[in-house]
């Protein structure tokens, strides 16, 4: 196989889609999630890329154009992601704050009961 700038982009387009599959599998937190998925969208401009480069003197600009498109789409959808984590984490520290202050309450109730009966 001669390594020509096709194959190139392939292999390489190939290499992160691996990396990007197994930092989507593997991770458990969700931003890291979300860098998986955009390695993995990232390989796939590359794999569009190098399939528009068929003939010797001839550039296919349809899949160009795809890939302009889904840059901006992926870009728009990393901050929806990115956006969606923040409310989710915020969410998160509400409901650990008044899970805490009901179990500070119901052990200061133990207490009191506990001193009311002696």
């Amino acid at each position: 196989m001669e390594l020509t700038q096709t194959n190139l982009y392939t292999l390489c387009s190939l290499l992160l889609l691996g990396i990007g599959l197994l930092g989507f599998l593997l991770n458990g937190d969700f931003i890291r999630k979300l860098l998986g998925l955009n390695v993995i969208g990232i390989a796939i401009f590359m794999l569009l890329i190098a399939v528009a480069n068929t003939f010797v003197d001839a550039i296919d600009p349809i899949p160009h154009a795809m890939v302009l498109t889904g840059i901006v789409v992926a870009a728009a959808g990393t901050a929806l992601g990115l956006n969606l984590a923040s409310k989710i984490s915020q969410f998160a520290r509400v409901v650990q704050t008044e899970e805490k202050a009901a179990s500070i309450e119901t052990l200061n109730g133990r207490t009191n009961d506990k001193q009311d009966g002696e």
